[in-house]
């Protein structure tokens, strides 16, 4: 039997380490907003830490290099490539899932 202590336990959750988010934006971007729309409301109940980088900075530039992605906003997830352009709340909150955060 399980100890009790899972997802829907709130204080489960509260427990965790956040979650490291990198998001590459620019300035005028579209689907940026939308990223950051859906990362501050997952975020609401799963904790991230999210640290926003312009894309002409050099992380921004640093990160466009090494992930090669053809468009804009690029989230990554705790050093690994989650995803780019409109990013899917659905798949990320299945995502976070995968990893029980």
């Amino acid at each position: 039997m399980s100890s009790g202590r899972g997802a829907a336990d709130p204080s489960f959750l509260s427990a965790a380490p956040p979650l490291l988010v990198e998001l590459i934006t620019s300035p005028g971007c579209h689907y940026c907003e939308h990223a950051r729309e859906v990362l501050e409301r997952v975020g609401a109940e799963v904790p991230l830490q999210v640290t926003e980088v312009d894309l002409d900075s050099p992380g921004g530039q640093a990160a466009l290099a090494r992930w090669r992605v053809p468009f804009l906003p690029v989230v990554i997830l705790d050093g690994e490539l989650f995803g780019y352009g409109r990013i899917s709340e659905r798949k990320l909150r299945a995502a976070l899932a995968g990893t029980g955060a």
